[in-house]
C-alpha cells in the first residue's frame, strides 16, 4: 500500500511539473537537518581535490557592530517575495537545486525537428540549435552527474574551510552577545560554521554549470542563485562575507568540473561521420537495427559509449555478450510475448508502462531516479553535504550506466520489436537507438543498487521499483524482455562500482 501511495504522489508531482516551467509547484516542508556532519571535512571529493585554487579566500574575523547593523537593516527591509524565498530555500538547497536542474532537463528534452523545403519535402537535415541542447537520457545522466559532483566536491571544501573558522551565523552571534535586539532566525541551521556559506556554494556551482551548458538559461539561473543567497542573509543564517566566499568557492569548483567535462569525450559522442565508418564493420545474427522514424534520423549519440566513466574501470569488461540470435528459442519466446502484449495488456501493466514512461518533455529516466532519491533524502533529513554525497554517487552511477549501455547498444545493433514485426504497436515513443540493452533498466538498477547501500532498510523497495521500471519497457512494447533482464543485471554491476567508490573515506 505504501508503495502505491508513493508512486501515485510521485506520478502526480511529475504531471504537475510537466505542465509548468516553475519548479515551485510542489510545496515541500522546511527541512531541519538531524545532524550537521562536522566531520565531513575529512571526506574525499570525487573530482576536485586541489585546494590551492581557493587558498586566497580571505578568512573573516569576528563580526563587527557594522556587520550586525547591515544584516538587521536587510531583514527589516524584507518584502513578501523575500519571505517566500526564505521559506522555499529552507526546504533544502541541495534538493531544490536538483529540482531546478530536472525542470531544465524536461524543458529541453525535445528532439531536433526535420528541416523541410517549401513544399514540405525533407531537406536531409535536422535543425539542431546549440543554444538548445537536446537533453536525451544519456545527456541528462551526464548533466545530473556533473551538477551533483560539483555540489558534493564544493561542499567538502566548504566544510574544510568552515572547520578553520568556526564562525557563528548572525542569529547565533546576536544571541551569544545577549543584546536586546536579537536577530531571529527564520530558517533552520544547516552547518556548524557560518563561513563560507554552503547555500552560496551550491548556488554558484549550479549557476556556472547551467550557464555554460544552457546559454538561454543564463539570466534565469543567475537570478535564482542571487535569490537563494539573499534568502540565507534575510533568514539570519549568513553574513555578506559568508555569501561572497561561498560564491567564489562554488564557482571555482564548478569551473574545474566544466574543464573535466570538456575532455570526457562527450564532444565526440554524436560524431556521425566516424560512426558511418564503424557501422558497416558490425556483423549481426538478427535483423539489423535501423531508425524507424520518418524521415529516418541519424542514430542518437552512437559514440556515447566512449565517454569517460566515473567509477566503472572498463565499460567493455561489463559487455554481457550478444543478444539471442533470430529464430532461437529465447528470440521466439520474447517475440511472442510482444505479440500477446499487443492485444492483452492488463490494467496493472498499463499503469506500470505509463508511470515509468519518462519520454520527451520529461526529466528522463535518470531524472525519475533523482526524484526518488530526493524524496528519500527529505525523509531522513540529512545535512546538505550528506545529501549531496548520496546524489553524487547515485547520479554518477547512472552516468556510467548510460556509457556502458550505449557501448553495448552500438556494439550489437539489436532491433526494436516493431522493426521485427510491424504489427506490434507501442504505448510509448520509439527511441532512436538500438534495443539491447534497455537504458531505463540500467539506469534504474544502478540507482537502486546505490540507494540500497545508503538506505539498506529500503533496499527491497528500491530493487522492486527497478524491476518494475524494467518491466515497463516490455509492457510498452519498445523492448524485448531480454533487453531489460540483462539490463538490470549489468546495471546492478555498474551500481556496485559506485558503491565501492563510496566506501573510500
Amino acid at each position: 500500500m505504501m508503495k502505491r501511495l508513493f508512486l501515485l504522489a510521485a506520478f502526480m508531482a511529475t504531471i504537475i511539473s510537466s505542465c509548468t516551467e516553475s519548479v515551485d509547484t510542489v510545496v515541500h516542508p522546511v527541512l531541519e537537518p538531524t545532524g550537521l556532519d562536522e566531520d565531513a571535512a575529512t571526506w574525499t571529493p570525487l573530482l576536485v581535490t586541489d585546494t590551492t585554487a581557493y587558498a586566497s579566500l580571505t578568512q573573516p574575523t569576528s563580526p563587527t557592530a557594522d556587520d550586525v547593523a547591515a544584516v538587521r537593516a536587510a531583514i527589516a527591509g524584507a518584502t513578501d517575495a523575500d519571505r517566500q524565498d526564505i521559506r522555499e530555500w529552507a526546504t533544502g538547497s541541495v534538493l531544490k537545486w536538483n529540482d531546478v536542474v530536472c525542470d531544465i532537463v524536461a524543458k529541453y528534452n525535445v528532439a531536433p525537428v526535420a528541416e523541410r523545403n517549401g513544399d514540405g519535402s525533407f531537406t536531409g537535415k535536422f535543425i539542431a540549435d546549440p543554444q538548445r541542447p537536446f537533453t536525451n537520457p544519456p545527456f541528462a545522466a551526464r548533466l545530473y552527474a556533473l551538477i551533483s559532483v560539483a555540489h558534493y566536491d564544493a561542499l567538502v571544501h566548504c566544510w574544510r574551510l568552515k572547520n578553520r573558522t568556526g564562525l557563528p551565523d548572525p542569529a547565533t552571534f546576536s544571541a551569544q552577545q545577549g543584546t536586546s535586539a536579537v536577530i531571529n532566525a527564520s530558517a533552520p541551521k544547516t552547518a556548524a560554521s557560518s563561513w563560507p556559506n554552503e547555500d552560496a556554494v551550491l548556488a554558484a556551482a549550479t549557476r556556472e554549470i547551467i550557464s555554460a551548458l544552457f546559454p538561454l538559461e543564463k539570466d534565469m539561473i543567475r537570478s535564482l542563485a542571487d535569490r537563494a543567497k539573499r534568502a540565507r542573509l534575510l533568514a539570519g543564517r549568513a553574513w555578506p562575507a559568508d555569501l561572497d566566499a561561498g560564491d567564489s568557492l562554488g564557482a571555482i569548483v564548478a569551473r574545474q568540473v566544466l574543464a573535466y567535462a570538456k575532455t570526457d569525450g562527450m564532444a565526440n559522442a554524436n560524431n556521425q561521420a566516424e560512426w558511418n565508418t564503424i557501422e558497416p564493420t558490425i556483423q549481426t545474427q538478427w535483423p539489423r537495427w535501423k531508425s524507424m522514424e520518418t524521415p529516418s534520423r541519424p542514430p542518437m549519440l552512437p559514440l556515447f559509449g566512449k565517454v569517460k566513466t566515473w567509477h566503472v574501470q572498463d565499460p567493455v569488461a561489463l559487455d554481457p555478450g550478444a543478444p539471442p540470435t533470430e529464430g532461437s528459442e529465447r528470440w521466439n519466446r520474447d517475440l511472442e510475448e510482444m505479440r500477446n502484449l499487443n492485444t492483452n495488456r492488463t490494467r496493472e501493466q498499463v499503469r506500470i508502462a505509463v508511470f515509468w514512461e519518462d519520454g520527451g518533455g520529461t526529466y528522463t529516466p535518470p531524472g525519475h531516479w533523482c526524484a526518488i532519491t530526493t524524496e528519500e533524502l527529505r525523509r531522513v533529513r540529512y545535512s546538505p553535504i550528506r545529501m549531496a554525497r548520496v546524489l553524487a554517487f547515485v547520479t554518477t552511477a547512472m552516468h556510467d550506466a548510460a556509457v556502458v549501455c550505449w557501448d553495448v547498444k552500438y556494439r550489437y545493433l539489436s532491433p526494436r520489436p516493431k522493426q521485427v514485426d510491424p504489427s506490434i504497436t507501442m504505448s510509448a515513443g520509439l527511441p532512436n537507438f538500438p534495443g539491447y540493452l534497455s537504458g531505463h533498466s540500467m539506469f534504474s538498477a544502478s540507482a537502486a543498487t546505490v540507494l540500497s547501500h545508503f538506505f539498506p532498510d529500503r533496499a527491497s523497495v528500491f530493487q522492486g521499483w527497478a524491476l518494475e521500471a524494467a518491466d515497463s519497457r516490455v509492457f510498452s512494447r519498445i523492448h524485448f524482455r531480454i533487453d531489460c533482464e540483462v539490463g538490470v543485471t549489468v546495471g546492478n554491476a555498474v551500481g556496485a562500482a559506485s558503491v565501492l567508490r563510496s566506501q573510500i573515506p
